[in-house]
């Protein structure tokens, strides 16, 4: 959690604003004297401050923290005329926030080399709450949308692909030529619109071609938003009306919004539960995730001290102390893959190995080979299971078979039973209107118990015992049958209901993790410690996938079992409706014989039903013995997961123990080190009692000597005393006479001195005065020797620029004349004339650039036509290929089928209707053939229509071409009419240059003049002082004399 960065920047003031402002700076705190407010940010800035300054307090470490993945937003807010865009902006002396962060952006790059980038830069304005594409000034009015990977987005912005701080600029620079701009009466230049301008970062680990497969795939990518708000303005003060009374009326609506979601946040309503007012405006909307979501945000909070706008600028400053306590929670943005997640936790597993075998943890070895080892049993386990899986679908598969055949055996019964139903019939019709019952004779019931006797043993059903001793009465109808299957069909629901028990008892993992088994989504993994807890995780989802593999093949034996019983019960329905059809159709046709035969037809048709239900019975026996194998299988590997968890826990228990192993030795040590220190202490110690009490000895010995001293000094001190006082009064009358002795011996000796200085002083002025006589008679002589040189050079010197001043004039006169016949407005237009002949050469580069561009794409656009093209002709060849291989298979057939049947026909038919079996194939053939031929040309006419097009393309192509070489032919023509125009312009300027040079000779003329001036001036004030000299050393050496 990290709150909103917030700085002030004061605007310089005039003279007269400054001695009338109220607002006082001192340090980071803005107040008005003598009043109670007073607001304190991050950093304040003064009147003298520059934009880098500004941009180094913050945003600088918000462009790396964006290189770094890391969200960033700078926006700059304030009044109107404040200097907003001045900051974010700047100018050409002093760039702004923008530019400066656009440079540093690709300075951090160009120093990352272990990652590579992907730069997009957008542009847009919010201009009375609709917004612009500053890029592409006819997307207007675009709609923000919001999604999960996304976030909240402005649907249909340009984002152009950036690759230098300068193809940045001169976006920015197009973008800003269709920004709305306005005059008022506070600034002439207001801007009428938000801008946010937008880059979007992406990178990702550098990689070699060898190493393609084996890195991660996590992309990085982050968005750095520098927004230039418009400034809140009075209509009092700006004087708007109209369109500029809408436009601040806007500006002032989004701004509120914004104090308001600012106030919001920073009472912590978001945090509350409360409502927060992002989508009161689009500038919030837009804005929203800098605003207490996920990035680094910092507020640039412009003002002026100006007397006049102190009601603003409280306003201001109020907005940013709330934004002050507004907090971010800035992450990195990763876009990661599965693979990507896996390739991260290999990695962090192999850091982990690294780290267990730095430290020197040598007894875990054994433990982690053990471990080891039991993953690679329950991997083994893991295969066997999976083998029998294959077998036990091997088994259902002959199962499948089984079932198939009983299925054509119950078809052949039903036909059987049907047989049998036409012959009960017979029966039925003699006995007209009685009530339909099975009535055999004693034989056929004989016959009936004794395979019911030897079937109720054999019939050990899960659903109901049989009764063994039950009265044998009338046979059962068909409708009991029925009941039977039907109740035969319910038992696979009672085997569920068994295995799903058995399946409760076993220990079976939480549902919340069978959850995301089959989800592409996989739930984020927690960082493990170790490399065994991710491997059991895998062992686990491997276990899940076998219980959802086993639950899907039991459901499919389940519904194969249900549909068995099904046909079962509709085959024995089928025999009863036939039973019934056949009765009514078939009324006298009845004998005695046919009772006998119908009543052992229907029991065998009895038996055979009973067996196949015997059968669907063993097949759930044994589908219950495959459940219950299964879960065994399932118990094993809960058992294995388990016991390997049981072995990792007890691992951790030996790290724990042998951690506080470690701690209880530390301690130990410590407690002997300290009991070590203690007892050496305690010897330290006794040791200086004793001499302590030596020395308490010593100094009571001591203090009696001194005692005894002291008396002794005091009476020699009372002896001394006396003697001293005597000797005092000697010594005083001793001092007076020894100063006087010296101040009459040092006034002798000043006196010497003086004498001897002055002396010494009058010798040494006296030299001096020799010597600078001698001095000044040598200068006079070489300033005399020095005038009549520069005199003759002055001669020489003025000859020259006679000369020179006459060539001089001679080439004026020349030029004058040429300046004559070229005149200043013929020269003015040609200058003009090669000022708009090189703007239309610029134009037409630009053009010609934007073509050659057009032509590339297009260029582009038909390669991949051709490409297509070709391969849809290479399929067609294919196809055609295909097509005659087809026919000729088909004449082939077509041959041999019209032999062997003519070989049939020539066998058993009729010469003639082996003739019109002969001419109805042939018919056919031809049709087949026709059709053939129909398909063969139209894949001919398809073909040549695509080799059509794609000789169009390369016309095309080459057309391209040659535009693109007359487009350079212009291009060199357009480069050497701008060569000329350039030397022509280059000659120009040599003439000018030519008239700047007679200028200033004449100038450097007029200078040697005045210098000439200068020196007679020197020369006349050195004689000057020469005379002087003269006089002095005169009146000094007469002086002297007189000395």
């Amino acid at each position: 959690m990290e709150r909103i960065h917030v700085t002030v920047r004061a605007r310089p003031l005039s003279a007269e604003d400054s001695k009338t402002s109220p607002w006082r700076i001192s340090g980071n705190s803005v107040f008005i004297p003598n009043h109670s407010t007073k607001f304190e940010f991050d950093r304040i800035f003064g009147e003298d401050c520059k934009t880098e300054e500004v941009y180094k307090a913050r945003t600088k470490e918000i462009v790396a923290a964006a290189v770094r993945g890391f969200n960033g937003t700078v926006f700059a807010y304030g009044q109107t005329n404040s200097g907003k865009t001045h900051t974010m902006r700047g100018s050409a002396s002093e760039p702004g926030v923008i530019p400066l962060a656009v440079h540093d952006l690709f300075d951090i790059i160009q120093e990352d080399t272990d990652r590579e980038f992907l730069l997009r830069m957008s542009y847009m304005e919010i201009y009375n709450e609709d917004i612009n594409d500053l890029l592409a000034p006819e997307h207007r009015k675009l709609q923000i949308h919001e999604n999960l990977e996304r976030g909240i987005y402005v649907a249909g912005l340009r984002e152009e692909i950036v690759a230098s701080p300068q193809q940045v600029l001169d976006l920015m620079q197009f973008g800003e030529s269709h920004r709305h701009i306005g005059e008022t009466n506070m600034n002439v230049y207001s801007s009428r619109s938000h801008t946010i301008f937008r880059m979007i970062i992406e990178s990702r680990k550098r990689t070699e071609d060898e190493d393609i497969g084996s890195t991660c795939d996590a992309v990085r990518v982050s968005v750095l938003n520098l927004v230039d708000l418009a400034g809140s303005e009075r209509a009092a003060k700006t004087g708007a009306e109209g369109v500029r009374l809408k436009e601040g009326s806007h500006i002032n609506k989004s701004l509120m919004t914004l104090g308001t979601v600012i106030k919001k946040l920073s009472e912590g309503a978001e945090s509350q539960g409360g409502h927060v007012p992002y989508r009161d405006s689009k500038l919030t909307r837009i804005l929203q995730p800098a605003l207490g979501g996920n990035a680094n945000t910092a507020i640039i909070c412009n003002i002026t001290l100006a007397q006049i706008h102190t009601d603003e600028t409280k306003s201001s400053l109020q907005f940013a102390s709330r934004a002050l306590r507004v907090t971010n929670c800035a992450h990195v943005n990763e876009i990661l893959t599965d693979a990507a997640l896996l390739k991260r936790q290999k990695k962090e597993i192999e850091e982990l190995r690294a780290k267990l075998q730095g430290s020197h943890s040598e007894h875990l070895e054994e433990e982690i080979l053990n471990l080891r080892n039991t993953l690679l049993q329950s991997e083994l386990e893991r295969e066997r299971i999976a083998l029998e899986l294959e077998e036990e679908k091997r088994a259902q598969a002959e199962r499948e078979k089984v079932l198939q055949e009983q299925a054509k055996k119950i078809k052949n019964l039903s036909s059987m039973v049907l047989h049998s139903n036409r012959d009960e019939n017979r029966d039925q019709q003699k006995k007209g209107k009685r009530r339909d019952t099975w009535c055999p004779g004693e034989l056929s019931r004989q016959a009936v118990q004794e395979m019911m006797d030897t079937n109720i043993p054999s019939r050990a059903s899960s659903i109901k015992p049989m009764k063994g001793s039950r009265d044998m009465g009338p046979l059962i109808p068909f409708d009991e049958l029925v009941t039977e299957t039907e109740v035969g069909a319910d038992s696979p629901q009672q085997d569920e209901n068994c295995s799903n028990n058995t399946l409760e008892d076993c220990t079976l993992p939480d549902p919340c993790t069978l959850l995301h088994v089959t989800n592409r989504r996989k739930v984020p993994l927690r960082k493990k410690s170790l490399l065994e807890d991710n491997e059991l995780v895998e062992m686990q989802a491997e276990y899940e996938e076998l219980l959802l593999k086993f639950e899907t093949q039991r459901t499919l034996t389940d519904i194969q079992i249900d549909c068995l019983t099904r046909q079962l019960a509709e085959a024995e329905l089928y025999s009863s409706d036939t039973y019934n059809d056949f009765s009514t159709s078939h009324c006298y046709r009845s004998s005695n014989y046919a009772d006998k035969n119908v009543s052992l037809r229907e029991l065998e048709a009895i038996h055979v039903i009973k067996q196949l239900q015997e059968k669907i019975k063993t097949l759930e026996a044994e589908k219950c013995s495959s459940q219950q194998n299964l879960n065994s299988v399932v118990e094993l590997a809960t058992e294995q997961n388990i016991c390997a968890r049981q072995k990792l826990e007890e691992l951790h228990e030996e790290l724990k123990s042998a951690r506080e192993e470690a701690k209880v030795t530390c301690e130990q040590l410590a407690l002997k080190e300290s009991a070590r220190v203690i007892d050496v202490t305690l010897d330290s110690e006794i040791k200086l009692s004793m001499e302590i009490q030596d020395i308490v000895s010593e100094v009571q010995n001591s203090r009696k000597v001194v005692d005894t001293l002291s008396s002794l000094l005091d009476e020699v001190f009372q002896s001394l005393s006396t003697i001293f006082d005597v000797f005092n009064d000697f010594k005083a009358f001793a001092c007076e006479s020894s100063q006087k002795q010296k101040l009459i011996i040092g006034n002798h000796e000043t006196l010497y001195c003086h004498t001897r200085q002055k002396i010494a002083d009058i010798e040494n002025e006296k030299l001096l005065l020799y010597n600078q006589s001698i001095e000044l008679r040598k200068e006079t002589l070489e300033l005399r020797h020095d005038a009549q040189n520069y005199e003759e050079s002055l001669r020489s010197i003025s000859k020259l620029q006679e000369l020179e001043k006459e060539e001089f004039l001679s080439q004026i006169q020349s030029l004058e004349k040429e300046i004559s016949c070229l005149s200043s407005c013929s020269l003015a237009k040609e200058k003009d004339n090669l000022r708009k002949d090189i703007e239309k050469t610029k134009v037409k580069l630009k053009e010609t650039e934007f073509k050659l561009k057009s032509v590339i794409q297009e260029k582009t656009k038909l390669e991949g036509e051709k490409a297509f093209a070709e391969k849809e002709i290479k399929r067609l060849n294919g196809q055609n290929t295909r097509l005659e291989r087809d026919i000729s298979k088909r004449e082939s057939l077509a041959v041999r089928r019209r032999d062997s049947v003519a070989d049939r026909s020539s066998k058993v038919l009729d010469p003639k209707k082996s003739k019109g079996l002969a001419s109805s194939l042939e018919f056919t053939m031809q049709e087949d053939y026709r059709k053939l031929e129909v398909l063969a040309f139209e894949m001919e006419t398809t073909i040549a229509s695509l080799e059509e097009e794609v000789a169009d393309a390369q016309n095309e192509k080459e057309e391209a071409i040659f535009r693109n070489d007359t487009l350079t032919l212009e291009l060199e023509n357009l480069t050497e009419k701008l060569k000329i125009s350039v030397a022509e312009f280059h000659v120009l300027q040599e003439e000018v240059a030519c008239l700047q040079l007679t200028d200033s000779l004449l100038e450097m003329e007029e200078e040697k003049a005045i210098w000439s001036a200068k020196e007679k001036a020197s020369i006349e004030t050195i004689e000057a002082k020469t005379n002087v000299n003269k006089m002095e050393i005169a009146s000094v050496s007469k002086a002297l004399v007189e000395v």
